[in-house]
């Protein structure tokens, strides 16, 4: 006797029709959404497992008020179940998301910011419920697990703002090692020989991509490279950034500059330089990261990194469109180019 299948009672997903279907979630999307490039045999698999499964195809068509797929960003920083921007607390999440908007809203794509999942049934039940077609996970914090589920899944993902390595995936990143480099030659160029570097914690991809640049930077310039010369902050925050130089400076060590992997935790590190007696730039010179619009108003105003984070938002969007469009899902990192805006610190 044949096993019969579920009924889902109009509230099967396309995650549903692909399982059942035995054929990925993107193909199943194209197939609805009535893209070519699909064999006419997997084509009526697909249509003959909707329509068994009750699938609502009121959702495929007339969609002038509605968009036919929804994109997720996951935030460690968002509120859960937040939606819209002010949900977000980092700048860097906010202007990525905005630039990967400006893609979803020209494609009628509806968007909706949560908490990143802590584990696989919750990513699961925020699929199924929502309706998810993709996901962008913003920042450099990524649980591997839960991105190994979604490619086991085929459920299309990117991840924006670090890569996701030992795990391949689709990424865009700032190219950090580029900017550490220019950075370190900047301050080599103006005498400094003494460089040190306030990193963020280690949780985050992106700090062991700065550490690697700064290391490299410091290796091609000919300066010294001591254990000491590089430190963390807790967190990138202004607090995180005054106590990690006051613990930098107090260790008696030459020091004639200082790298910070954020400008914030760059403010903190002015305020313990002056609070050590020392005036920036004349005995040490800051350099940030990121370029955050406060970055001009500290005193002295910051030397920094800075990138095109609505750029980067762009092109995690686009790949994203692409592979639910069915392009070959090949895992790729892309990079976007840094460059050393020069301000008073330096």
């Amino acid at each position: 006797m044949n096993e019969r299948r579920p009924r889902y009672k109009g509230q099967a997903t396309i995650r549903d029709i692909a399982r059942e279907a035995d054929v990925s979630i993107s193909t199943v999307s194209r197939v609805l959404n009535e893209h070519p490039y699909v064999d006419s045999h997997t084509r009526k698999a697909v249509w003959k497992t909707a329509t068994e499964l009750d699938y609502p195809m009121s959702r495929l068509r007339g969609q002038a008020s509605k968009a036919q797929r929804t994109m997720a960003f996951l935030s460690a920083v968002a509120d859960s179940h937040s939606e819209g921007l002010p949900a977000l607390t980092g700048g860097i999440e906010q202007l990525i998301v905005r630039g990967a908007q400006s893609v979803f809203e020209d494609r009628r794509i509806a968007t909706h910011i949560y908490q990143s999942c802590a584990d696989i049934d919750q990513l699961r039940a925020l699929i199924d419920t929502n309706q998810i077609s993709g996901l962008i996970f913003l920042g450099g914090i990524f649980d591997r697990t839960l991105l190994a589920w979604l490619q086991e899944q085929s459920i299309p993902f990117v991840t924006a703002g670090a890569h996701a390595y030992p795990l391949e995936a689709n990424s865009i990143m700032a190219n950090y090692v580029q900017g550490m480099v220019s950075a370190i030659e900047h301050l080599a160029a103006g005498g400094r020989r003494h460089i040190c570097l306030v990193n963020g914690p280690k949780t985050t991809n992106t700090s062991s991509e700065k550490y690697w640049g700064f290391r490299l930077a410091l290796c091609l310039n000919d300066l010294p490279c001591a254990p000491y010369q590089s430190t963390r902050g807790s967190s990138f925050d202004v607090e995180s950034g005054f106590i990690a130089t006051l613990r930098l400076l107090a260790l008696g060590h030459p020091v004639d500059a200082i790298v910070y992997a954020d400008d914030g935790l760059a403010v903190g590190g002015l305020k313990a330089i002056k609070e050590s007696q020392r005036k920036v730039p004349d005995d040490i010179s800051v350099i940030g990261f990121h370029n955050y619009d406060f970055a001009r108003f500290a005193e002295p105003a910051l030397t920094t990194i800075g990138f095109d984070m609505q750029m980067m938002g762009r092109l995690a969007a686009l790949r994203l469109c692409n592979l639910m469009d069915g392009a070959p899902d090949d895992p790729n990192v892309m990079t976007v180019s840094t460059r050393l805006i020069v301000r008073d610190s330096t």
